[in-house]
């Protein structure tokens, strides 16, 4: 399956199930999976003026600029805590779903979560589709059921325009709504921006549902020529990830035939593939399966006309089939409300923000040692679970430490495993990290896990 020309992002999920009825405030605004491109700047809202829309699928239309609704719907009752949760993602469902299982949370807050799809398709699974092996549906959740007790949680489904963190406000297209606490976690954004070029050419890449399938399709269809793959500095969102699009790219060349015909092309701006502890064993297969791995150079530039890509070392590559990746950003109402540079800066120990002491930051928009993962997500919205309960005196301590498991393809069969703990200060624990060798029976395990997070935030 893939998005038909023109197809909207939310035709295309609507196609897969994704139309959600149930208890929200305002209107589905989208129905896309991060990670967001930013893509016009308004200045109708009273702080910031930036704001932000999903990447369409290939030569679909962007939508209108979402405008600035003056309602106020902040919900406070009295003598509870109003904590307001931008994103319903692996971090910020976490984080909700394991602070209403705490002793006394119920009666002590009250929780508004801002979400702009309606439904949250695994990011894990992107590679999936890739390769053909999984389906949209498979390894989607409805983001209603975050809202596990409607007396306690209600879903809002809004773009955020900006925050104001000096008064404590948060402003949608549908409104604006005050908080006590604020818990970011929005995901990333993509910097297209930072590539000259990019924009103006169609760009398939694993990091967005849409462009996951017609990457795949566009791999199927090519039957001879060049695919050029590029790599950002890290950190950015699943390190594995563009190492593992490409060896299941060159899988399926093989799989059609066609390894003669089709050059693959991989262009890393870091000196080795990433998680470096993974190195070894991805250019073990990025040399087996014959994949020109060009490290240390940055693409800069694309000449869409020319299909040339320029790398800041000065060499062009050819390409019949383009997949490159930005660099990853804290989304603009992040960065405009002085949060963060690239990503959102925070205490390590709290995941409060450097600069606000209400407003804490979970998930891949943070600056950390962290991977930036849906696992590791899952774990930093336990923790900040636990901070917030001890914040608010209910004889909880935080205890639970960042951890990831990230299983990676080097085929369409075969998995390795990273697994690597983290100690409040960040810094990795004793006996971490652990590697091992690529399985087939890793692939189930990945997917189970993936379906028991799914049912555990959504279901």
């Amino acid at each position: 399956m893939s998005a038909g020309k023109g197809q909207g992002r939310r035709d295309f999920l609507k196609t897969v199930g994704g139309v959600v009825a149930g208890l929200v405030v305002g209107a589905a605004v989208g129905a896309s999976a991060f990670p967001r491109t930013e893509t016009r700047t308004v200045t109708e809202t009273v702080t910031q003026t930036v704001t932000q829309t999903a990447a369409p699928p290939p030569q679909a239309a962007v939508s209108e600029v979402p405008t600035v609704n003056d309602s106020d719907f902040t919900w406070k009752e009295p003598g509870k805590v109003n904590i307001v949760v931008i994103g319903a993602g692996s971090a910020g469902a976490t984080f909700v779903k394991t602070f209403l299982g705490m002793p006394g949370a119920r009666e002590k807050a009250t929780i508004t979560v801002i979400e702009r799809n309606e439904v949250w398709i695994s990011g894990p699974s992107h590679v999936d589709f890739v390769g053909g092996t999984r389906r949209v549906e498979e390894v989607m959740g409805n983001v209603r059921g975050v809202v596990a007790d409607p007396k306690v949680v209600r879903l809002v489904q809004a773009n955020v325009v900006s925050i104001d963190p000096a008064n404590r406000v948060v402003y949608t297209n549908v409104g604006k709504t005050s908080y006590d606490i604020l818990i970011l976690a929005p995901g990333i954004v993509l910097g297209d921006w930072e590539i000259e070029g990019l924009s103006a050419v169609r760009n398939h890449h694993a990091w967005d549902p849409g462009h996951a399938l017609a990457l795949g399709a566009a791999i199927r269809r090519l039957e001879s020529g060049t695919v050029v793959f590029g790599v950002p500095p890290a950190p950015y969102k699943c390190p594995p990830a563009p190492y593992e699009v490409a060896l299941i790219a060159a899988d399926v060349v093989k799989e059609l035939g066609r390894s003669d015909k089709v050059k693959i092309v991989m262009i890393d701006a870091n000196a080795n593939p990433q998680p470096p502890p993974k190195a070894k064993i991805f250019k073990e297969w990025i040399d087996k399966v014959g994949i020109e791995y060009v490290s240390n150079q940055k693409v800069v530039r694309v000449d869409p006309e020319g299909k040339v890509v320029e790398t800041d070392k000065g060499e062009k590559f050819r390409f019949d089939l383009l997949s490159v990746l930005p660099r990853n950003f804290a989304p603009a109402f992040v960065r405009e409300a002085g949060l963060a540079k690239q990503f959102t800066e925070v205490d390590l120990a709290t995941f409060r923000t450097k600069q606000f002491d209400d407003i804490y930051a979970v998930g891949d928009h943070i600056l950390a040692p962290y991977t930036k993962s849906a696992y590791a997500a899952n774990t930093q919205g336990k923790r900040l679970a636990e901070v917030i309960a001890e914040r608010l005196g209910l004889g909880v301590k935080a205890e639970t430490k960042v951890y990831n498991i990230c299983w990676s393809y080097v085929n369409r069969r075969e998995l390795s495993v990273i697994e690597v703990q983290w100690e409040p200060d960040g810094k990795t624990s004793s006996g971490y990290p652990k590697v091992g060798e690529p399985t087939a029976e890793n692939k189930q395990r990945r997917h189970s896990w993936e379906m028991g997070l799914l049912k555990s935030l959504y279901g």
